[in-house]
């Protein structure tokens, strides 16, 4: 008998560290085959986009994200079914000509900034948490990503961050916290197998039952 799917959903604000706790998270469930699926794979294609401009468009709006297609892929490995996921381009802005297959796994992490803001997948998760980092921390990181691996500008960035980005956390990321069933602050110089260890214990004990 194979074991169920146990899909574990990292949220957090842009640049807050998510990523990085769910490959750490990943790496100490490999045993168990575990991976990660990120939200932002989901992302809709540019050319499905009338007007499309990258340095305008509202990325952080949970509209942005093909959820339906999401909560339906998620739904398939809870059930034990394999599903070809897209990959997403940043630099181009639209979705690869290639797909991956996604294989039902033990442990399947799923990481992004509005997997609470829906519904259909929130309830297909079975433990939720949420990593906080404060503004100043998330806008630092944020500029050394998206300019050394997204191609951007540091006043594109910049503009972005103050008038889209954080907008948007305020609205529809912060109010995510609430509905996680563990929160995770990452503030200062991150640790992330330390932080990933009160995850570990919640997700062995559930997995126990």
């Amino acid at each position: 008998m194979t074991d169920p799917v146990f899909l574990l959903g990292i949220v957090g604000g842009s640049a807050s560290g998510k990523s990085r706790l769910a490959e750490a998270l990943a790496r100490h469930f490999a045993p168990h085959g575990a991976y990660v699926i990120p939200e932002d794979d989901y992302y809709i294609d540019a050319t499905a986009i009338p007007d499309f401009d990258a340095d305008t468009f509202n990325f952080d709006e949970p509209a942005a994200k093909d959820h339906g297609l999401l909560a339906a892929h998620l739904g398939c490995l809870k059930a034990g079914e394999t599903v070809d996921a897209p990959l997403y381009d940043f630099k181009t802005h639209r979705r690869r000509a290639e797909t991956v297959q996604r294989q039902p796994a033990p442990v399947i992490l799923v990481e992004g900034l509005h997997l609470l803001a829906s519904s259909d997948i929130a309830c297909t998760l079975d433990l939720a948490v949420f990593v906080e980092a404060c503004e100043q921390t998330r806008f630092a990181r944020r500029m050394a990503r998206d300019v050394s691996e997204r191609a951007r500008t540091p006043a594109s960035v910049t503009l972005q961050f103050n008038t889209i980005v954080q907008p948007m956390h305020e609205r529809h990321v912060e109010p995510q916290r609430v509905h996680a069933d563990i929160v995770i602050e990452n503030m200062g110089k991150p640790d992330f197998d330390a932080l990933a260890r009160p995850v570990i214990y919640a997700v062995e004990a559930q997995r126990r039952r």
